[in-house]
């Protein structure tokens, strides 16, 4: 406190500047520090707890500085479902009535009564699935949305969410649909995401809301057209088991054994069989001369398979 002519002059505080993680390097690196006390944190959702999910607190800081709301309401808010981030219903309706651009939204209903709806569903075995359109009677209610705009004093209104519209976009009666057990919360939630998406989308960042996002996802249709006829690869299990063969991985693997010891194995050569000459012998198992020239022509040579060696006479081993 200062005083400048007589005067009090009270010093003002300095206006927080909230970080944008993304901006620069010291902003990055201080948000970095600022989120790992997060991810550390019991309190924050598994998706953002731990160093592998540095990332996930990353951007829920940098969206809670530009919406101007603590990381922890974010964190406890932001739904991922099959990679699209949306904001719980009752959030939307939070955050509209605290971004002081207008009066905290209220609901006008109006019962309609018991009515006849028409939609479309998808039927038949995959492959060769077809539309058909089917009617139902439903107890029929309207909820609009509305809200007084600050600046201008304008009341504020919203589309109008009825039963009939839940039963002809398919929101209706899709597995697990909430709109059967809790039609008056369901159609409220919807009316205030429309009125948000409608004239506060900044505040929101373009998000849908969960319900929004879960109640389209039902809605996809990936079966392929009847025209093109879904053709099933031949695989092995397809094909028939040969007679005889054996089942099961320790049969297999005995069979496999055996076929390389058959491999091994190498086939035996064809078995000639010849009849031995009988040669004359005495009782004493000399062999008899049956030929008297016998000597004669071994003498010459003729059993000699090297021949007569002319200096065999004159041999002298002495």
């Amino acid at each position: 406190m200062t005083t400048v002519n007589n005067a009090v002059v009270v010093p003002q505080p300095q206006a927080h500047r909230a970080i944008s993680v993304f901006s620069s390097e010291a902003d990055f690196t201080s948000g970095q520090r600022l989120c790992k006390a997060l991810t550390s944190s019991n309190l924050v959702p598994v998706n953002y707890r731990g160093e592998e999910n540095m990332g996930n607190a990353l951007v829920a800081l940098d969206m809670a500085n530009r919406m101007g709301i603590p990381p922890i309401m974010v964190m406890q808010n932001l739904n991922v479902i099959e990679g699209r981030p949306s904001w719980a219903s009752q959030f939307v309706i939070g955050a509209l009535n605290s971004c002081g651009l207008f009066s905290p939204i209220r609901f006008r209903k109006k019962v309609l009564g018991e009515q006849e709806v028409a939609y479309e569903r998808w039927t038949g075995p995959k492959g060769n699935r077809s539309k058909e359109t089917v009617k139902a009677k439903v107890h029929n209610i309207e909820v609009t949305a509305y809200a007084v705009e600050k600046a201008t004093g304008e009341v504020l209104e919203g589309p109008t969410v009825s039963i009939a519209m839940a039963v002809a976009e398919g929101w209706y009666f899709r597995p697990g649909s909430k709109w059967v057990t809790m039609p008056d919360l369901m159609l409220m939630y919807r009316a205030a995401a429309f009125f948000g998406r409608l004239y506060a989308p900044h505040i929101l960042n373009g998000m849908p809301s969960a319900d929004e996002v879960a109640d389209l996802m039902d809605l996809r249709d990936i079966t392929p057209a009847a025209s093109e006829p879904e053709t099933v690869a031949e695989t092995p299990a397809a094909k028939p088991k040969p007679a005889g063969r054996p089942r099961g991985v320790h049969a297999a693997m005995t069979a496999a054994k055996e076929a390389e010891k058959a491999k091994e194995k190498k086939p035996a050569g064809p078995v000639i069989e010849a009849e031995a000459e009988e040669i004359p012998h005495d009782e004493d198992g000399v062999i008899l001369e049956d030929d008297p020239d016998g000597d004669a022509e071994r003498g010459a040579g003729a059993d000699d398979v090297f021949g007569v060696d002319e200096d065999d006479d004159e041999f002298n081993p002495a």
